[in-house]
């Protein structure tokens, strides 16, 4: 698989103004969760942590993600080469609002795309979270998916299920077969996005994503190969599986609408019956847990 060449610069990293003290498990304050890969020489610390904007390493909740972590969670899907021999990548994570979805900022990375990690976050259950990526050079990045849904386990104190991490990462791989397939990786985020949410809306079996997928490449000007195909049907039936936050979704589906709107309104999409199906899916889930557990009194 060739490696993806987008870089993505930040717009907007001014924390040391913007973040609140948060509190850990601990109830030390701490403005965010750090996870350095393990193998960051002393220079190349230096330079991650400039990248990040992290002057004092004990403002933060600091953990490590190792190459070992990488392989375990990528050698089914990437070759050795692509994750590499050592652990460089690195993420700061920082806690938002609710309601604020996932933005994601990176440096020097160059397999995984910022919606490719925005996608793949949202399948593994991350919400309402800031997370910066920075590589001391030229690196995949795949260290830094690890990392972030370790961070975000430790903010939440619960673990991201086995599952989930592995759509999560089946996504950000298969995603990334699908720029290279296309010669686009902003397409790709958009395409596999796109399908989530006709996923989740629609019920879809296999015949009818196979449908769905002929339509949006035919919407979206691509081509795809059988072979690739099929594993973005494989992907969809695993995600159908997890529990993908909807209203994370809703959100990603709203600014995927401003990106690829005509392509959604030929498709039967608009911004309203989009938002308004992951609104009504909340207010079910919500209804049902009402129904199951009483008003709580």
């Amino acid at each position: 698989m060739k490696r993806l060449t987008a870089l993505f610069l930040a717009v907007c990293m001014a924390l040391s103004a913007s973040v609140l003290a948060l509190a850990d498990g601990t109830g030390t304050e701490t403005k965010g969760y750090l996870v350095l890969g393990e193998d960051l020489t002393s220079t190349e610390l230096e330079t991650v942590l400039s990248f990040l904007q992290v002057e004092d390493m004990d403002d933060y909740v600091v953990s490590y993600t190792t190459n070992e972590q990488e392989h375990e969670a990528f050698d089914s899907y990437l070759s050795a080469s692509v994750v590499g021999s050592r652990a460089l990548s690195s993420i700061l994570l920082v806690p938002g609002e609710e309601g604020d979805g996932i933005s994601v900022t990176s440096y020097n990375i160059t397999y995984c795309t910022v919606e490719m990690y925005q996608n793949a976050l949202i399948s593994a259950g991350v919400e309402d979270v800031a997370i910066y990526i920075a590589a001391p050079s030229a690196v995949s990045g795949t260290c830094a998916l690890v990392s972030a849904m370790n961070a975000y386990s430790t903010l939440t104190g619960e673990e991201i299920s086995e599952a989930s991490a592995d759509a999560a990462v089946d996504e950000l791989v298969t995603t990334g077969e699908l720029g290279d397939a296309i010669g686009s990786n902003d397409t790709a985020a958009e395409l596999i996005a796109l399908l989530k949410q006709q996923l989740l809306e629609q019920d879809l079996n296999e015949d009818e994503l196979s449908e769905a997928i002929d339509n949006a490449c035919e919407e979206m000007g691509v081509a795809i190969d059988d072979e690739l195909k099929q594993k973005i049907i494989d992907l969809l039936l695993k995600l159908k599986e997890t529990d993908i936050d909807v209203d994370a979704l809703a959100q990603q589906a709203g600014q995927l609408y401003d990106k690829i709107s005509e392509t959604m309104d030929s498709m039967g999409i608009t911004r309203e019956s989009a938002l308004n199906f992951f609104q009504k899916a909340l207010q079910f889930v919500q209804n049902l847990l009402s129904s199951l557990f009483g008003s709580g009194e």
